[in-house]
């Protein structure tokens, strides 16, 4: 007799996590956050990013005007669309999203040797210009290297960063510690390991006045721990966009931390006014009966 075939009940799924797009150690980039709005946050990060960074292609031009003056008109188009199509697969490639994890918070890789130059042009083209660039995107930092979440690691990351700006001339200097979804860094082991190598540099002083020169900047989020150093941190407003060119934050839903603030739009403002209205109308129509007999307890009391 024939074997029974055997029951398949489905077939195997492999799950193959594609870490290519994820937040990990040995990165530089932008860490980026916002209150809503993801999708919208990166996209207007890239085209924010794209367009500081552009340069003039002047080579190009002189090559499609001296082809169009040979008469070549074909080979002028062509390399054209040449040229338009490595510039396309450049910009894609300088800047990638990768995602952290965490709500309302993403990183844009780089290929950038020095994000902070280009964060720092967009930060003063602003302030000079006080023309709001972004609606969605709030704060955006500029990480020089990213790192495993743990003392060791941090600390060895630490000890080829810092020397570049800390062994030169004494300055002031600051940590801003923050982590997202961990809760095993300790922070006060980490801003005493950071003091420590600042200090071992030169006769540096902490300014926790919100004026450092030079401002260390430590954001752990889940397991990757973003490493930085800026310079003049509090007067661009924490790298805060809306903050720099002048204008508060507008419809915030839910902040950073999870935190859920009001919001500013104009429904709820209608909403909180109808149920004030309609208070003020209760207390009119409530009757003072109750008020009049104590009024007359008390002039009995009194004679």
């Amino acid at each position: 007799m024939a074997a029974r075939p055997t029951k398949s009940y489905g077939k195997k799924k492999y799950n193959f996590r594609d870490n290519r797009f994820n937040l990990q150690p040995d990165m530089k980039g932008f860490l980026c956050t916002c209150n809503y709005g993801e999708k919208d946050c990166q996209k207007e990060a890239i085209n924010l990013l794209r367009e500081y960074s552009e340069e003039k292609d002047i080579s190009s031009k002189d090559t499609i005007s001296t082809v169009e003056e040979s008469g070549e008109i074909m080979d002028s188009l062509d390399a054209e669309l040449e040229s338009l199509s490595k510039k396309d697969n450049a910009d894609w490639k300088k800047f990638t999203p990768s995602a952290t994890g965490v709500g309302n918070c993403l990183f844009i890789s780089t290929t950038f040797e020095d994000p902070c130059d280009l964060m720092y042009k967009i930060l003063e083209d602003i302030e000079r210009t006080k023309v709001q660039k972004t609606k969605f995107l709030l704060r955006m930092l500029p990480i020089l290297v990213t790192c495993k979440a743990n003392i060791t690691s941090i600390a060895s990351a630490c000890t080829s960063l810092l020397p570049k700006y800390f062994s030169t001339e004494p300055t002031t200097f600051a940590i801003m510690f923050n982590h997202r979804y961990n809760n095993s860094v300790p922070r006060d082991k980490v801003i005493e390991e950071l003091a420590n190598q600042v200090v071992s540099f030169g006769q540096h002083t902490v300014d926790l006045s919100g004026g450092a020169k030079m401002t260390i900047i430590v954001e752990v989020v889940k397991s990757v721990c973003c490493l930085s150093v800026v310079r003049d941190y509090g007067r661009f407003c924490k790298f805060n966009l809306l903050s720099v060119c002048g204008r508060p934050e507008k419809r915030t839903v839910e902040g950073e931390n999870g935190d859920i603030e009001k919001s500013s739009s104009p429904k709820i403002k209608k909403e909180e006014e109808n149920n004030q209205v309609k208070e003020n109308n209760e207390v009119e129509k409530t009757p003072k009966t109750e008020s009049e007999p104590r009024e007359e307890i008390t002039e009995t009391s009194e004679n």
